[in-house]
């Protein structure tokens, strides 16, 4: 598809003998973010070109979610914020512009209407990823697949262009670098943050984010392909300070932990991990039940149940699976033990077990090619919120993942691309035409 670049050169051609044209914004990447870019540069009478280093497009899309793609859910934008952590206030003029009912209404209008599942995740009613995909494609060139940029053009401090890995240059005073990060094996890059970090970025350290975590304990991986349809998990720091809670089905494996809670506390546990070389979570089994229900279980058993073992009743009479409860038992000294005869000692300790958590050593997360998104990336200080554009290099603008900001499970990440990438895509197109989005842009639709 080289014909149809824009100011392409040939690499013996000086930039002065480039073919002329009306100008058009790059954007490297064809996921949400690049996606949601290059619509929101036509909102602003601007075209922009997608350069793909793959020679498919849009790939990471739509393995989302295995392929359904929840791409938002029903948190206001202040709860939305505040599942990304301290630096979640980054994102308050993206989401101002762009969050779930501008999503919504754009895919309706396309034919897509959207469900909620357990009223919370927001799914395409069918057509899953490909329908999103479609949506946002549509009346758009095709994405210009292997094109790949291997150098940002630069002059006087502001970007002139691209180099793509054939030898040809781009012009454009406008590139929009939402190249993702290197999470997701096969689909994954870290070329877009070597990119920026070439041009005076702060590269924070990428480490995989929503993903398994890895831990010490031997029972764990025992029971590898067990799972819970619901329990809890609560990383703390020094002195058993709480610092991340998560919840939801939880799957062990032959590492560790996988599943919705597990994957929830990847990001903020793996930094952890870099910082003190292990992470501590406790593992509540049964986060419905009051302190007070699970204090009275050993009671409760010896009265009702005084011959049958508390390994046979944690499965029966609690709903777990069998194996979990035989661990569960050797780790507060009463394997094989009836009820009528546990001691005082071990009662104490299963009790301590239940209500405050199983602890467990996280060692690592991921590896990054397990890992769905990245955590890490562009420094955040390096970037203006209110436009995405470098604060180092004008006419650089940034979308997604790429930059130090990565949400849980459940539709945060993709919601942060598309907002981002419209932000930045309506900013590049307003600073080419020599404005700035006005404030009534900036929240409309």
């Amino acid at each position: 598809m080289a014909s149809s670049l824009p100011f392409s050169e040939s690499p013996g051609e000086n930039a002065s003998s480039a073919s002329c044209g009306k100008e058009k914004i790059l954007i490297a990447g064809s996921g949400p973010a690049g996606l949601a870019a290059r619509i929101g540069a036509r909102e602003m009478g601007m075209e922009a070109v997608i350069l793909e280093r793959l020679p498919f497009s849009s790939r990471k899309l739509l393995a989302s979610g295995g392929g359904k793609c929840n791409f938002s859910n029903m948190l206001s934008p202040e709860e939305f914020m505040e599942k990304f952590g301290r630096k979640g206030a980054f994102m308050r003029n993206a989401l101002a512009l762009t969050f779930r009912e501008w999503v919504t209404h754009f895919l309706k209008t396309r034919g897509v209407e959207t469900v909620l599942t357990d009223n919370f995740y927001c799914f395409p009613a069918s057509g899953g990823s490909s329908a999103v995909l479609e949506a946002f494609s549509r009346s758009f060139p095709p994405v210009e697949t292997s094109c790949e940029v291997t150098e940002i053009l630069t002059e006087s401090g502001r970007v002139i262009g691209v180099l793509l890995k054939d030898g040809r240059r781009l012009k454009s005073s406008q590139l929009i670098l939402a190249a993702g990060g290197c999470a997701w094996a096969g689909l994954g890059t870290s070329a877009g943050l070597l990119l920026a970090e070439r041009c005076g970025h702060t590269l924070i350290k990428p480490l995989p984010a929503v993903a398994p975590l890895n831990v010490r304990e031997d029972w764990v991986k025992t029971l590898s392909g067990v799972s819970l349809d619901h329990a809890e998990l609560l990383l703390c720091g020094k002195g058993k300070r709480p610092l991340w809670r998560t919840q939801g089905n939880l799957l062990f494996t032959h590492e560790g932990l996988s599943g919705f809670a597990a994957l929830d506390m990847a990001d903020a546990a793996g930094r952890m991990c870099l910082e003190s070389g292990s992470a501590t979570v406790f593992l509540r089994l049964f986060p419905g039940k009051t302190k007070e229900e699970l204090a009275a279980l050993p009671e409760k058993y010896r009265r009702n149940f005084g011959r049958r073992s508390l390994r046979t009743l944690l499965a029966e009479q609690e709903g777990l699976p069998r194996s979990l409860a035989g661990a569960l038992s050797v780790l507060a000294g009463c394997e094989d033990t009836l009820a009528c005869r546990l001691s005082g000692a071990s009662a104490e300790k299963l009790v301590s077990l239940l209500r405050d958590g199983i602890p467990l050593v996280v060692d690592s997360v991921g590896p990054m090619e397990k890992a769905m998104a990245m955590s890490g990336g562009i420094s955040l200080k390096e970037i203006d919120p209110a436009t995405m554009e470098s604060r180092i290099v004008k006419g650089l603008y940034f979308a997604g993942e790429i930059m130090d900001l990565a949400g849980p499970c459940g539709g945060y990440n993709i919601q942060w691309a598309i907002s981002s990438g419209r932000l930045a895509g309506r900013s590049a197109a307003a600073s080419a035409v020599g404005s700035a989005p006005s404030r009534k842009q900036k929240k409309g639709k």
